[in-house]
Order: C-alpha cells, then sequence, then structure tokens
C-alpha cells in the first residue's frame, strides 16, 4: 500500500511540487488565459460600441435637421398657395416657382445632410421642376405613400426608390403629409438623406455597419450588398454588452448594436455591426498562445528548478542521516562535512553539538536527581503546618485567648482550603466562607474594619473558580482601607442580572484615578504584587469563562472603589486546562 512517509525526500518534493505549484499553475494560466480572451473581447466591443454611438449622433444630427425642415415645411403658407394654386399655364407656374427660393435655402443650408426636396401633389396643373411632382397612380400605390396620408401629418422614416431621378436608387428618407391646422391637405413631402454623408459616417465604423428597421429591413449600410435585404437579427440580444453570435452564408459573426430613436411614427431603428468571427478572435487567439506560453515556461523553469534543488537537499539530508546513524553506534566524534547556514547546516552542527554533550548528559541528570532530593527533603509536611495551627490554637484556647484562637483557626482554613486548592472550580458558599475568615483575620489586625455580605439570589448550586474574591477584597483592604483615618466598610454583593452573575465589592476607602483604573486592566500593566493579583484574576475569568467576562472597576479620587467580578450564569463547572 502506497504511502507518503515512505518515499524519500527528493520524491516527496518532486511530488509536492506537482501538487502544490503545477496544479495552480494550470489554474492560474487558464484564469489568465480566459481574462486575457475576455479583456480582448471587451475591448473590441468597446470600441465597435464606440464607433456606433458615434455614427448614432451623427444619424440623429442629420435626421433633425430633416425633422426642422419638414416642420417649417409644414406651417408654410406660400408653399401651400404655389401647391393648391391651378396653373392655366406652364409659365404661370414658373414664374410662381420662381418667386420662392425657400425650399433651394433649405438644401445650400443642409447640403451635407439633405441630398433632395420632392413634394409630391395631387394638383393636376402643376409644373414638375424636380422638387414638386403630380402624385400619380403609381406613386399613390407605393406604401411609403399610403402610410403618409393614413398618418395624416405624422412623419414616417423609410427606403424610398426615386423612379424619377434619371438613375433611380433607394435613400433613406423622412416622408409626411402637408397639412394646414384646418387639415387642408397639400402635398407629400419626401425628404431624401444625402447618401454619401450617411456613408461617409458608417465607414467611419471598422467592420460592416447597418442602419435597420425594427423587422431587420437594412435601409443603409456601408456595404452595398447588405442594402435592402431583411436579417433575421434578434434586436434584443444585439443591444447587451457582449453582443451575440449570428450565422450569415455559412460565416460565423458576432453582432453589436446601438438603438436609434428618431422622431417619427416608426422611431425604432438599429445601427448594427457584424464583425467576422475569425478576425474579433484573432487578438484573444494570440494573447491565448502567449498565456500558454508563459504557462509552459513557468512549469519548465520550476521543474528545472525543483530538480536541482530536491537533489541538493536530499544528498544533504542523506549525508546527515549516515552521520545520525554513525553516532548512534556511539562514534562521538564523528566530523559531519556540511556546509551552510541553512536549516540542514544548522541541525549538522546541533548534532556535532549534540553528540559532545551526551557525555555529559549522565552527569546533570544525577545532578538533578541530588538538587530534586533536596527540594524534597527541605518541603514542609502540610500535616505539620495543621497540627502546629492545631496546637497553638488549643494553647489560646486554655490560655482564653480567644481572639487568638479564632484567629487561627480561621487562618487553618484558609491555608488548608489554598493546599487542597486544585484549580478547579468549588461553590460559591465555600468561596463565600473563605473571603470570611479573611474578612475577620483583618478585622483583628485593623482594628476599624466592618464588612456586609449580601446575596440576592439562589447560590446553592453555583460553582466559580477558587480564590476570586479574596484577591479583590485584600486590594481593597491594603490600597482603599489602610490609609483612611476614619472607619473601613467593605460591602459584597451577589446578584443576578440578565444572563450574567454579578459579584460586587463595594469599599469606602480612598479610591483611585481613571488613569490607575486603566492601567491596572490594561494588558502591559506590569505593577505591585497586589494589584497583579487583580489582574490575574482578571485573565483567569477571561481564560476560563471567555473574553466577554471578567472584571469592571468603578472608582474616583476619596470616594471609594466598586469593582464588579462578571460570570455567566449559571457558571460553567468544567475546568479543563485553563488555569
Amino acid at each position: 500500500m502506497f504511502k507518503f512517509q515512505d518515499l524519500k525526500i527528493r520524491e516527496k518534493l518532486i511530488l509536492s511540487f506537482l501538487v502544490v505549484s503545477f496544479i495552480p499553475i494550470l489554474v492560474l494560466g487558464a484564469v489568465t488565459i480566459i481574462h486575457f480572451r475576455n479583456f480582448a473581447l471587451n475591448s473590441s466591443a468597446k470600441e465597435i460600441y464606440n464607433e456606433l454611438n458615434f455614427a448614432k449622433f451623427k444619424i440623429i444630427e442629420m435626421t433633425n435637421e430633416a425633422v426642422s425642415i419638414a416642420n417649417k415645411l409644414m406651417i408654410d403658407q406660400r408653399l401651400k398657395e404655389i401647391l393648391l394654386y391651378r396653373y392655366k399655364s406652364p409659365l404661370e407656374a414658373y414664374l410662381k416657382y420662381s418667386q420662392y427660393k425657400d425650399i433651394e435655402n433649405y438644401k445650400t443650408l443642409y447640403a451635407n445632410s439633405i441630398y433632395r426636396i420632392r413634394i409630391y401633389s395631387e394638383n393636376p396643373t402643376i409644373l414638375e421642376n424636380g422638387v414638386f411632382y403630380r402624385a400619380t397612380k403609381k406613386i399613390k400605390e407605393k406604401d411609403w405613400y399610403k402610410l403618409a396620408v393614413n398618418l395624416n401629418g405624422f412623419i414616417i422614416w423609410d427606403l424610398v426608390r426615386q423612379d424619377e431621378d434619371i438613375y433611380s436608387d433607394y435613400y433613406f428618407s423622412l416622408i409626411r403629409l402637408l397639412r394646414d391646422v384646418y387639415n387642408e391637405r397639400f402635398g407629400v413631402l419626401v425628404i431624401n438623406l444625402n447618401k454619401l454623408e450617411m456613408k461617409s459616417i458608417l465607414n467611419h465604423t471598422s467592420y460592416d455597419t447597418l442602419l435597420v428597421n425594427s423587422d431587420g429591413l437594412v435601409i443603409f449600410s456601408n456595404k452595398e450588398d447588405f442594402m435592402g435585404n431583411t436579417f433575421d437579427i434578434d434586436l434584443q440580444r444585439i443591444l447587451s454588452d457582449k453582443g451575440y453570435t449570428y450565422d450569415l452564408n455559412n460565416k460565423k459573426y458576432l453582432v453589436f448594436g446601438v438603438y436609434l430613436p428618431l422622431t417619427g411614427y416608426n422611431k425604432d431603428f438599429y445601427l448594427v455591426s457584424m464583425v467576422p468571427m475569425e478576425i474579433i478572435m484573432r487578438e484573444p487567439k494570440r494573447m491565448q498562445r502567449f498565456a500558454l506560453t508563459m504557462v509552459f515556461i513557468a512549469f519548465a523553469g520550476s521543474m528545472f528548478f525543483t530538480g536541482i534543488f530536491s537533489r541538493s537537499v536530499s544528498r544533504r539530508i542523506g549525508i546527515l542521516n549516515k552521520a545520525v546513524d554513525e553516532i548512534s553506534h556511539g562514534n562521538w566524534d564523528l566530523d559531519i562535512p556540511l556546509q551552510g547556514r541553512d536549516e540542514i547546516g544548522r541541525l549538522s552542527e546541533n548534532v556535532k553539538m549534540m553528540a559532545k554533550n551526551i557525555k555529559r548528559l549522565n552527569e546533570l541528570v544525577m545532578k538533578q536527581k541530588d538538587m530534586k532530593f533536596k527540594v524534597l527533603t527541605n518541603q514542609l509536611n502540610p500535616h505539620f503546618l495543621f497540627n502546629t495551627l492545631e496546637t497553638i490554637h488549643m494553647m489560646a484556647v486554655c490560655n482564653e485567648q480567644k481572639e487568638i484562637a479564632d484567629m487561627v483557626l480561621k487562618l487553618g482554613k484558609i491555608l488548608r482550603k489554598t493546599i487542597e486548592s486544585k484549580g478547579t472550580p468549588i461553590r460559591l458558599e465555600s468561596e463565600i466562607e473563605l473571603v470570611k475568615s479573611y474578612l475577620e483575620i483583618q478585622k483583628y489586625r485593623l482594628g476599624r474594619l466592618n464588612y456586609d455580605i449580601e446575596i440576592l439570589t439562589d447560590i446553592s448550586e453555583i460553582y466559580v473558580l477558587p480564590f476570586l474574591i479574596q484577591p479583590i477584597v485584600e486590594n481593597s483592604i491594603i490600597h482603599g482601607l489602610e490609609n483612611k483615618k476614619d472607619g473601613g466598610f467593605i460591602k459584597i454583593k451577589i446578584f443576578k442580572e440578565d444572563k450574567r452573575l454579578i459579584i460586587s465589592v463595594e469599599d469606602n476607602g480612598i479610591g483611585m484615578s481613571k488613569e490607575k483604573i486603566e492601567s491596572l486592566l490594561s494588558d502591559s500593566f506590569n505593577g505591585e504584587s497586589s494589584k497583579i493579583g487583580i489582574r490575574n484574576t482578571l485573565e483567569r475569568i477571561k481564560l476560563f469563562y471567555g473574553e466577554e467576562y471578567g472584571i469592571k472597576i468603578e472608582s474616583s479620587e476619596d470616594n471609594g472603589t466598586r469593582v464588579d467580578i462578571i460570570l455567566p450564569y449559571p457558571p460553567r463547572r468544567e475546568m479543563g486546562d485553563v488555569l
């Protein structure tokens, strides 16, 4: 059965490289390839959209100029009069036309945008002159003409074939029925947009660009073959940031588009760029090849250096292993031929030092045994201490020294609990008894100390860490009451608050400043031994019960001190090795 620990160091290093380095290199390479590909596609898409938006702006500018002309002609009373007047002769029509120059002025002013302005009239006496045309039966049957009449003045946009010209051609045109405010019709306006200008605009794009309506009909394109064709293009998908793939004549294209809203009834148009897939993928594929080359170089270089490194480490460890084997057979003066300040070099120095020190090990062990024996023989027997205190107690009783007898008895209780304590939680009642004994001894010592213990909750089944309250009481006496001239008072109060057990120790001593409180509770505190007792108590609480529990101190100079021990309710009883 294969076991990793049975492999040689060199094999482990190579295997570790394959797991730790090769797989991440492959993942990184794949991520890099995908990132480069997406970056190239996104950059191309961004460039295409910038071109489309520029073309969109220019076309909207052109169409707005046509709309402006249409609005002016709609309310032109002179134009209405010319189109509705019944002429008696061509000469009369010519003379009437010669007095009207507005349309020629519009063509000159908007020459970049407008190719021709045509008005079709049902007046049979009108003279056709390249601007005014009779609305023949053939014209009236045109879809765009009928739609303009039905819409009664709304602007429409369509691809119009102008058969009146010598060389008939299609033009993207504005079409509108001309009527006055009284709904009297006087012609159908057709404004042909300048094909050369539109082609110039679309030629600024890098790829085949189409202007299509909502039915997919190509209104205009910088590629003549597409004009007038209808493509089944998903007009919603082309508006996405990444476009979509479209098949045309067994050739794949990536199609991008922007919405082109025009003023009028059929306002929904789109500018579409069709990019051959092999062109747009040219840069991503180049980046993929570059990324794959980098991954291969990184892998080959890593394998080369890993082989050299693993061979060096394996050889040095083999030398060290042979030396250790010699030492295990008693060759203490062996010289290990390894150089270097790395871990293996230092390990070899430590092995040589170990070989020299092993000879002295027995002497050190013997010395340690002698020292341990001396320590054990000098230890006091706890039973001897208890027996001695009991003897003193009996002597005090026999001599009717009740106060001495009582002090010795309480001291014995404290000493017994100190020696018997294993650091595990004890009953809170037992802790209170210990504090009472300590307070009684201090009361004898100071002579002016009073105390009160108030228990406001059931503590019969409450366990706490041993010596949890005594260090707080000791600190109150030593630092709060000993230097107080008047009588001292300590109040211990035990109560439950929410899900916490509060043990409050309050004195009427000299108090302390805010700075001293912060110093006492800070992690960097390093003070006198009695205050260290408080700090140790705080650390024991946090270690055993959790960081949210501990000690809270409220005090001000000359106004006493209150210390709250905050524990969970009920406190935990399992001890573990936290103390």
